[in-house]
């Protein structure tokens, strides 16, 4: 009896663990659109306006939101104590240059204080902001990073989740990067 009881308590385990594989699998292979914050909502936020934001830069001055607003710009959520993140920065050094019509700046969603924008400056090629209160990156629905986004005039046109880590998605990115318009 306590044979059998054990061979239904492993089946169980290996039953669970694929399940739990299955899962976490496909949400790794969901499409790259960017959603909004409230995972009941399906809607995404590509053609949309980008949220209000409230950006300081290193020194603790607010960030005029029209600098992200106009043109082409390509927002990089980045923090400093993310390895993959670390690894993307080193990546996008020669990334910026490709065009100038682009430009780049990060924003440091999960940083504790606005000192943590200047320190990212120093890892990423670009000027990076802290999000005072988090209320940009939740609207965004942004809970991990590195991601990428690409506005043309205030409007969010694109989104890159993840890290270009591996000459498959470093290609990919740079693919993604020169279809801009």
């Amino acid at each position: 009896m306590s044979k059998r009881w054990f061979g239904g308590v492993l089946i169980f385990l290996i039953v669970l663990f694929c399940v739990g594989f299955a899962v976490f699998s496909s949400r790794a292979r969901r499409s790259k659109e960017l959603r909004p914050a409230s995972s009941s909502s399906s809607k995404s936020l590509i053609d949309k306006p980008l949220p209000p934001a409230q950006l300081v830069d290193a020194n603790g001055a607010k960030v005029d939101e029209q600098l992200l607003r106009n043109g082409r710009v390509i927002i990089v959520f980045v923090t400093t104590d993310c390895d993959a993140c670390l690894a993307e920065g080193r990546f996008l050094q020669s990334i910026p240059g490709k065009r100038n019509d682009v430009a780049f700046y990060g924003v440091n969603p999960f940083g504790r204080r606005p000192e943590s924008a200047g320190v990212a400056e120093k890892v990423f090629p670009f000027k990076v902001f802290y999000d005072d209160g988090n209320s940009f990156v939740q609207s965004m629905g942004i809970n991990r990073v590195p991601v990428k986004v690409f506005l043309e005039d205030g409007i969010i046109k694109k989104g890159w989740i993840g890290a270009a880590l591996t000459d498959q998605s470093k290609k990919s990115f740079l693919d993604w990067f020169d279809s801009l318009p």
